[in-house]
């Protein structure tokens, strides 16, 4: 039947290849990446959150973070793999959508086996995917910021041992008192959580204050930017 309704409609398989890659092949290749981008944001999203939906998916995914990892650790290496895996997204569904149409269903890129993406049951897995592969990892990004922003802790070396700044211990966005270029781009700032105590610093991880921030943000920002432009294009057309 849905092959009566869009007989007019060529085949993904029979699209010839542009700049070196058929329809097809875009639409396998955007799935790819929105996979990974959800699986990811789901395995991070739990560990910030104590589940145990980690390691279950951990078995599928091949990826855990370390047991125990801090949250705002977690949170920071999020916001810095999903902003790219967010933006390698966008760059392939734009591509899609400049060879697909008339309508978003056909231009955005998931496909639910032969089911044809503007009737019945393709219209329906058109929309789910639309929440769950482009809508929800744009609000888990910002969970990881807020995660990041909340939690997250500067420590700094102090005689031999790692103390809590005593002042501006969660402004990411501006140099430490003592900051120099060897200390900013050196292991004398790390990165610590929510722990309190003299074990406040005792996870913490390498951190470049200001500088670091900064490319998160701007990453962050540009994935935001081309994710929001991609969508455009899907819904508006060419």
């Amino acid at each position: 039947m849905n092959s009566k309704l869009n007989a007019g409609e060529p085949h993904p398989s029979d699209d010839p290849a542009t700049n070196g890659i058929t329809l097809a092949t875009t639409q396998k290749l955007w799935l790819s990446i929105a996979l990974a981008t959800t699986l990811f944001v789901i395995v991070a999203h739990g560990q910030t959150q104590g589940s145990d939906i980690d390691p279950k998916l951990s078995v599928v995914v091949g990826f855990s973070f370390v047991p125990g990892l801090l949250d705002s650790i977690v949170a920071m290496w999020a916001i810095l793999i999903v902003s790219i895996l967010l933006i390698l997204n966008a760059a392939v569904m734009r591509e899609h959508a400049h060879r697909s149409g008339p309508t978003w269903y056909e231009r955005y890129p998931f496909r639910l086996w032969d089911a044809s993406p503007s009737t019945g049951l393709g219209r329906k897995a058109q929309f789910l995917a639309y929440v769950f592969f482009s809508i929800l990892p744009l609000f888990a990004l910002g969970h990881f910021w807020r995660v990041f922003l909340g939690e997250g802790k500067l420590c700094t070396e102090v005689k031999d041992k790692w103390d809590p700044l005593a002042a501006g211990a969660n402004d990411f966005f501006r140099f430490p008192a003592d900051a120099t270029f060897g200390h900013i781009f050196g292991d004398y700032y790390r990165l610590a959580g929510e722990v309190v105590g003299p074990d406040a610093c005792k996870d913490a991880t390498t951190f470049f204050p200001f500088v670091q921030p900064v490319v998160m943000l701007l990453l962050s920002v540009f994935a935001l930017f081309v994710t929001v432009r991609a969508l455009s294009l899907v819904w508006r057309g060419k």
